[in-house]
């Protein structure tokens, strides 16, 4: 997760930072390194975005696991753990390829810009609207539905178990009662 939240800090911030107050889209000058810095942009701001996602979700099944079943094994061990941070790289990328071959650096009146050629890379038969769609749906909402669910069941857990201790605090004051 700190990998994606460092790119994201070097490929988006300068970029946004220059457009706001420079007026100027492209750190790079070239067509060559524009047309990088198109494709680039985009997709590296959208892999890190839900490799963060996915790292959190898998942190939060880590802590569901050792709250409500606190005698099994956890699921996420050391020897593992290399694995599923791969795991969520490669699957954001890969569901994120698409945008590199639909982004297009296109020359405008003027000036250069990025733009997105989603039927001339797929098709008219493909919609960048519905792939959009089902890529929010899989790596946002339905992970930050399962965060809520998880977190929840980990607060009722916690707010339904006795305090250790408290139980002996209470015999006490029975005892004292009775004597």
């Amino acid at each position: 997760m700190a990998v994606s939240d460092l790119l994201f800090s070097i490929f988006v911030i300068p970029r946004n930072l220059t457009y706001l107050y420079v007026n100027y889209k492209w750190l790079i000058s070239g067509p060559l390194g524009r047309q990088v810095l198109c494709k680039l942009y985009l997709s590296l701001m959208l892999v890190s975005t839900f490799v963060s996602i996915q790292s959190l979700l898998l942190i939060t099944v880590d802590r569901f696991v050792a709250v409500v079943f606190p005698f099994r094994s956890p699921i996420i061990s050391s020897k593992l753990c290399h694995f599923y941070i791969l795991a969520t790289w490669i699957v954001a990328m890969a569901a994120f390829s698409p945008t590199l071959f639909a982004l297009k650096l296109v020359e405008n009146p003027g000036k250069l810009a990025c733009e997105w050629r989603w039927n001339e890379a797929f098709g008219e038969s493909s919609s960048v609207g519905n792939y959009f769609l089902a890529l929010y749906v899989v790596f946002y909402f339905i992970p930050i539905a399962l965060l809520v669910i998880l977190y929840s069941i980990i607060v009722f857990k916690l707010k339904s178990q006795k305090i250790p201790g408290e139980q002996s605090a209470n015999a006490e004051q029975q005892r004292v009662k009775r004597n």
